[in-house]
């Protein structure tokens, strides 16, 4: 049995906040007249369109190899990451994300949701919302959403293109205007909506909000916290290599300036996911090569063992793996 790099159809989500910005920007080939805010690149429904396994769901795969393709962190069920592009032309709610432990005592669910956010595009001035602006209890908070204060309690910052955010569980956060990101996340749909900015729907309703529950999950001790996380950088002979995050959840990687190749090892444990925002690589080993072109992501099964990526021309990568 060969294993490969796969490739999978992206999955669109339109949302009422969304654009067509990734058609611009990630050259993808958007449904035509809709608005999409969302491209879901790896999760488990979605469709292998490269190589042997070509029109199987990426959950067919792992229920029959599921050390091959998962390796001995995979622990049966959901795959554990999912992989976004993100295109916000309008704020998106305010929400919070439970832990492990609240999303099964809550929602019955197997995880929570810790994330993170790479910003692959960013107009001037463009803003997310991060924290607190000061120190307040929950009470406080659920009278400003009753009085229609909620904007004068939340930490407005800055982003450009190039920044990295890291959103564990409990932070309220929500998405501005007109940036485009790259979002690695535990595989959760648990969002609990705060603050919807008084508007509709895609139906015409307002959205459902959930203040209870939010609550309980939002850790008010995040007061205008601080985006920029301290990150180690090295320099190899072809590329620059920074590790963006590595937390009990996830590992991220980004990859620069690069023009050559780069070997790559795998020890058997995990999955290694690959995400090209500039340039064109191929990926070579003991399968056909994998060209992989800029918008795209690839998952690289665990069993590989080494192969080598090579930059087609100067090309900007994100790699991501799972740590539990």
């Amino acid at each position: 049995m060969t294993f490969y790099p796969l490739i999978f159809s992206p999955a669109f989500h339109a949302r009422v906040w969304g654009g067509r910005n990734l058609e611009k920007f990630l050259e993808k080939k958007l449904p035509a007249q809709s608005i999409i805010g969302e491209s879901w690149e790896i999760y488990d429904t979605n469709i292998i369109i490269n190589g042997e396994y070509s029109g199987h769901t990426l959950k067919e795969l792992l229920s029959q190899f599921p050390r091959e393709i998962g390796g001995t962190l995979y622990d049966g069920g959901d795959f554990p990451l999912l992989v976004k592009f993100l295109d916000a032309q309008d704020w998106l709610s305010v929400q919070v994300h439970p832990n492990d432990e609240l999303a099964q005592s809550l929602e019955g669910q197997p995880r929570g949701k810790t994330e993170c956010w790479y910003v692959v595009e960013a107009e001037p001035d463009a803003a997310i919302i991060y924290g607190f602006s000061e120190r307040i209890t929950a009470q406080d908070f659920r009278d400003a959403i009753d009085n229609g204060n909620v904007k004068e309690l939340l930490h407005f910052v800055n982003v450009k293109k190039g920044d990295f955010i890291f959103v564990p569980a409990g932070t309220i956060h929500a998405l501005g205007k007109g940036v485009i990101i790259y979002e690695l996340q535990q595989t959760s749909d648990t969002t609990y909506r705060l603050y919807d900015w008084d508007r509709l729907g895609l139906d015409g309703a307002p959205r459902e909000l959930h203040i209870d529950k939010g609550l309980i999950c939002t850790d008010f001790s995040l007061i205008r916290p601080s985006l920029h996380l301290e990150t180690t950088s090295f320099r190899h002979k072809d590329y620059t290599e920074e590790q963006l995050t590595d937390n009990p959840y996830f590992s991220l990687q980004r990859i620069t300036d690069f023009t050559g190749i780069k070997e790559y090892s795998f020890d058997g444990t995990a999955a290694q996911i690959i995400t090209i925002l500039e340039g064109i690589i191929t990926i070579s080993g003991n399968f056909d090569d994998v060209i992989v072109h800029k918008g795209m992501t690839v998952l690289l099964p665990a069993c590989l063992q080494h192969c080598q990526i090579i930059a087609n021309d100067k090309s900007e990568l994100l790699i991501a793996h799972y740590n539990s």
